[in-house]
Parts: C-alpha cells; sequence; structure tokens
C-alpha cells in the first residue's frame, strides 16, 4: 500500500521521539506529584500541567482577562474592564498603546487574553505572579509557537507532539493556524521553525528588542529600546533570574497561598506610582503597624488579602470598588455578613442603629494615604514633566502629578451599584461641570445604601465635540513625546474618528476600604453632628447627604403644635423618635421602616 503524506510525517515524527526518548523527564509532559519534585521551570506549564482545573477557572477571572460581567453598574451590559472598553481618568485606556507597562502587572505571561480556552491561552497564566513572592520577571525573546516545550529549540520532542496532535484533534496547543485542527499546514509553519532553531549554538535567535524613536513636543530626537510587540500587542515574559535571591526552580517548588506582598506587588503601584491609585494601599500596607490598619497590622490580626476577598468560587475575588466595572464574584463583600463581625457590632444600641446606613469604613478609616506614602489626587495631561525612572531608566514624559498625604475621606451614600464610563458612550458633566467618569448610586431614601468613604481623582482628557464621546489617547505616544495632542490625534485615528475636540476636566470616586483603625480611633460624633463635642465636623449631613428639614421649622412643627425654639439636635431627636416614636418622615423627606416608627397620619 503506497503511503499517504500524512502517514509518512506520522511515522517520521514519532521515530524522531523513539531518539529522545530521555526527554520524558521534563515537568511538563509528566505528572508532578510533590512540588519538591520540580527539577527544571519551563514558565507557566509547568504548573499548569499539574493543575489545569485551577488554570481554568484563573481564565475566565477578572484578573487574567482584565474584563468581566458589570451586574452592578447601571450604564453597561454585558461584559467591560480596562482591557477593552474602560476609560478612566489615570491612564485613560490601553487602546493603541504599548502593552509592556500594562502587561507587567498582568498575570498573563504577556499574550493578550481571548475569550476562548485553549490550551495556549491556558499555559499563558503566570501562576507565579501570584503564588510565589521571590519570583520576578522581565521581557524576554518570544518562544517560536512550534516550541511546544520551550526549551528555545524545535526538534523531535516538539514534532512529537505535533503528531499526537495530528492524532488526537482535541489537543488544541500544536494547532499552529488556529483552524481547529492539526493539518499539513501546521506542519509548513512547524518545518520553518525547525530550520531556524535546531542548532544549539543558535537556538532561536529571534529578534525580541525594537528601537523605537520619537521626536518630543520641545523637538528633541530620542530614541527607546524595549520589547518587541506583535500587532495584538503580545509579548513574552520570563524569570528575571538576576532580581531574584532564589533559583527560578527553587521558586516553583515554594509555592505559596498569596501574601500582601503578593497582591500589592500589582495593587500598590495602580496608577504608575506607589499609593498612586487607590490611596488605601500602597507598599506600607505589607508591613504596616496595627494603629493604622487593625486587619493587615503586622502586630494585628496580619490579615492578607484573600482572608477577605475570596470567594466561594475557585480564583475569583469578592469585592468591587465604585469605579471598577467587572464583579469577579457575584457574593457581597461586607464587614458583617461574614464570619467576622456580628449585625450589631457596638456595646452602644445608638452606634448600632448607625450601622444600618453608615458604613463601617466611614467611622473606622478616619484618613487615608497614610503611614508616608501620598496618593494622587489630580493630574494635568497638558503639561508634561520628563521622568527619567520610566522604560527601565530610558526616560519618558508623565503628566504633572499632585499628590497628598492624610487626607480626609469624601462621604457619599452608596448602595453597591455605580455609573462607571465606557468608551463609546456619551459622556455626562457633573453637578461641578466635570465629565464623570465613575460615581455611587444611592441617597438617603435608598433603603440599601449607606454613607461611604471616598477618594476623589480629578484630571482633564479630550471630548470629542461631534459626538461627546471621550477619546481613547494613545498613552505610550504622550510618555514618548509628552505632545497630548499628537496622542489624542493617533486615540481618534485608532477607532475611526476625526474632526476637533476639547480638552475638559474629568472626575471619578473611589471607595475607600483598607486601613481600618481601632475603635480608640474611630470617628467621634461630634466629628459628624455638629450639635455635639468632638469635632471639627466633616461631612455635611444636611447639604450633601440629604438629611435636611423636608420643610421650613415653622411649617414641620405645625404638623403638631405650633413652632418652638429647638433644644439643640441631641434633645429635639431624643423626644421626637426615642419618646414618642415618630418616624424620620414627619421631618425628614426620607423613612426608616426597618425601625418600625409611627408614619404621619
Amino acid at each position: 500500500m503506497k503511503p499517504t503524506a500524512k502517514s509518512t510525517v506520522l511515522l517520521w515524527a514519532v521515530l524522531g521521539a523513539a531518539v529522545c526518548i530521555g526527554w520524558t523527564r521534563g515537568v511538563a509532559w509528566g505528572a508532578i506529584a510533590e512540588h519538591a519534585a520540580i527539577t527544571e521551570y519551563k514558565g507557566p506549564q509547568t504548573c499548569v500541567a499539574c493543575h489545569p482545573t485551577q488554570a481554568r477557572a484563573m481564565f475566565g477571572s477578572v484578573h487574567h482577562q482584565w474584563s468581566g460581567p458589570t451586574p452592578a453598574v447601571s450604564n453597561i451590559e454585558g461584559n467591560a474592564g480596562k482591557a477593552d472598553i474602560g476609560f478612566n481618568t489615570y491612564c485613560g485606556s490601553p487602546l493603541g498603546s504599548r502593552h509592556t507597562a500594562c502587561w507587567s502587572c498582568h498575570v498573563g505571561n504577556g499574550k493578550v487574553p481571548q475569550s476562548e480556552v485553549s490550551a495556549g491561552q491556558l499555559n499563558n497564566i503566570d501562576c507565579m505572579m501570584c503564588h510565589s513572592d521571590a519570583y520576578q520577571r522581565k521581557a524576554v525573546a518570544p518562544f517560536p509557537t512550534g516550541d511546544f516545550n520551550l526549551d528555545r529549540y524545535v526538534d523531535f520532542i516538539d514534532a512529537s507532539r505535533l503528531a499526537g496532535g495530528w492524532l488526537d484533534s482535541g489537543l488544541a496547543e500544536p494547532d499552529l493556524t488556529g483552524n481547529g485542527e492539526v493539518t499539513l499546514a501546521d506542519y509548513s509553519i512547524f518545518a520553518g521553525h525547525w530550520a531556524d532553531c535546531t542548532s544549539p549554538d543558535a537556538p532561536c535567535n529571534f529578534q525580541w528588542t525594537e528601537s523605537l524613536s520619537y521626536t518630543d513636543y520641545l523637538g528633541v530626537h530620542r530614541s527607546w529600546t524595549l520589547p518587541k510587540e506583535d500587532a495584538q500587542g503580545n509579548l513574552q515574559f520570563g524569570p528575571d533570574t538576576g532580581k531574584m535571591t532564589v533559583s527560578i526552580v527553587e521558586a516553583a517548588r515554594n509555592v505559596h497561598l498569596p501574601t500582601r506582598a503578593s497582591c500589592l506587588r500589582c495593587h500598590a503601584t495602580a496608577g504608575g506610582g506607589d499609593g498612586t491609585k487607590r490611596g488605601d494601599l500602597s507598599s506600607a500596607n505589607v508591613n504596616m503597624p496595627r494603629a493604622k490598619d487593625v486587619h493587615m497590622g503586622s502586630d494585628g490580626a496580619d490579615l492578607a488579602c484573600h482572608h477577605c476577598h475570596a470567594s466561594s468560587q475557585s480564583h475569583r475575588e469578592k469585592g468591587r470598588g465604585v469605579d471598577l466595572r467587572p464583579s469577579d464574584s457575584a457574593e457581597p463583600m461586607t464587614c458583617t455578613g461574614g464570619h467576622c463581625h456580628p449585625s450589631d457590632p457596638h456595646d452602644s444600641s445608638r452606634l448600632n442603629l448607625h450601622t444600618d446606613h453608615v458604613a463601617c469604613q466611614t467611622c473606622h478609616i478616619p484618613a487615608y494615604a497614610k503611614d508616608g506614602v501620598s496618593t494622587e489626587v489630580a493630574r494635568d495631561w497638558s503639561r508634561p514633566f520628563w521622568a527619567q525612572g520610566l522604560f527601565g531608566g530610558q526616560g519618558g514624559y508623565k503628566p504633572d502629578e499632585i499628590r497628598a498625604d492624610n487626607l480626609t475621606p469624601t462621604y457619599a451614600w452608596y448602595d453597591g451599584t455605580s455609573y462607571v464610563y465606557v468608551l463609546g458612550q456619551v459622556a455626562v458633566r457633573n453637578a461641578a461641570g466635570q465629565y464623570e467618569l465613575a460615581a455611587p448610586h444611592g441617597d438617603v431614601r435608598s433603603a440599601d445604601a449607606k454613607i461611604y468613604p471616598m477618594k476623589e481623582h480629578v484630571s482633564n482628557s479630550a471630548l470629542h465635540d461631534a459626538t461627546g464621546r471621550m477619546i481613547p489617547h494613545v498613552t505610550s505616544t504622550f510618555f514618548f513625546t509628552g505632545d497630548f495632542s499628537r496622542a489624542v490625534e493617533e486615540g481618534m485615528a485608532n477607532i475611526g474618528l476625526s474632526g476637533s475636540w476639547t480638552l475638559v476636566d474629568i472626575h471619578t470616586f473611589q471607595s475607600i476600604n483598607h486601613g481600618v483603625e481601632a475603635k480608640e480611633n474611630a470617628l467621634a460624633c461630634g466629628q459628624c453632628h455638629s450639635s455635639l463635642s468632638g469635632g471639627p465636623v466633616r461631612m455635611g449631613l444636611k447639604g450633601d447627604l440629604g438629611y435636611a428639614m423636608k420643610a421650613p421649622l415653622s411649617t414641620v412643627c405645625a404638623q403638631c403644635h405650633g413652632y418652638k425654639n429647638p433644644k439643640g439636635f441631641s434633645w429635639d431627636h431624643d423626644k421626637h423618635v426615642t419618646s414618642k416614636r415618630y418616624d424620620c418622615s414627619w421631618c425628614h423627606s426620607f423613612s426608616r421602616p426597618q425601625r418600625g416608627l409611627k408614619q404621619p397620619l
């Protein structure tokens, strides 16, 4: 019988594999009984080979996809996140920009996340980013697609894996063409890699850096050498052993549950600097004293992030800030709803009444940006400054920043849902005339809303005049040139817009949740209620939060009796509510039915 092309190629691959039978010691193909058995590290697939279930769970998470379902955002249907249609007051959007800086904190190993799971996508999940504090990484030369075992060679070992895919169409990894099966076209691609990457003297010497040159807004010509990215923004990370105190194999053997340091390697520097973005998270949280945070304090509860954020769904995290679009877990995250604190956490019944409509954070986080690490409160893209630390010390431009520390929060009602702007929508202004990018929902009348502490951040950005939409300026172009106009024009071209634009002020609310202090440091009553001692008052209960009388006192009092001079908040409130049990709606524009008070006749 005359052999077919398929049988000939298959025989060639199997014979080749027999020559290299010793290769089976590689961890990517063998089951790892214990982490101590790891003898070499070949990237994420070393972990995924034994933990495919966990990898699949992580694949769909917000941490990997940087996008996800948005049930808590009123103006978004479907999935959204920073990787696709997100836009914020800090960096704008990653659309059109180089990915190296963003990807440095991504749990992927350099490849852009896809919506469909595959072996290649699973092997792009860098487990070590969360499970090894000793691990460090850097951009490296990419592996050729035919190098299935990631040893920098394309040889008989890889050919045997390609042959396995030829026999088993469900094995997606050897599908080099991306058409869902292994065909002769895949062998054609493989043959090219075989020719380039089989020599021990020159294993796959692909060019993995590129030189970029720009003329900045001052007319100065500058050049940078940066990791090479393909048209989709894919690149390749590998261990940065020069910055590690242990070998990569030892790091892989000693993986652990995420610690505060694991999470803060990314979350502390969000926005481009230590403490920049969130205001309640910084490098100080790694080893913070109990006096500044009873939960994360090293001399306090010493909790890791997952103690509060882990959900019952593997590799999903509970909790969502006002300005975040996706929800990684549908499980609510509260102080009193879990195993930590009861629903009536205080000895005082008067204080326990507050927990219905005042979040624990409001009284127990008197300040943010503490412990000597400031946070950014404003940035101005029209005022560039040279920052030598950018691009690995090659320098670049950053927008002007205003930072501050030991800040008093803004206070706002929040019912767990919010408005968060996404690209393609018409931007709306707030009462101050700024274009609002994130704001909490809820007010004094909302049954589920509570008063929460907030950080406010302001910036400026480009609004397309004809459509009223925000323009995703190309952030990396600004970093290279300091020319925001050029970054905007390139951003418009990327999304098919043209015409005039206007530099406008933008604003966002961000909830403050970390930095809970002990009860002895909690706010005193007079810091919120001007009629009580302990001030100064830090929130406008009447003007800002809705506790004003529904009408002049002469009108309110006349509901029951003639006008009487007020005797102060405490006396009047105790007389009408505590004693007579009148509902709030007698005097205010809201009701509190859960207290069982008397409604107006």
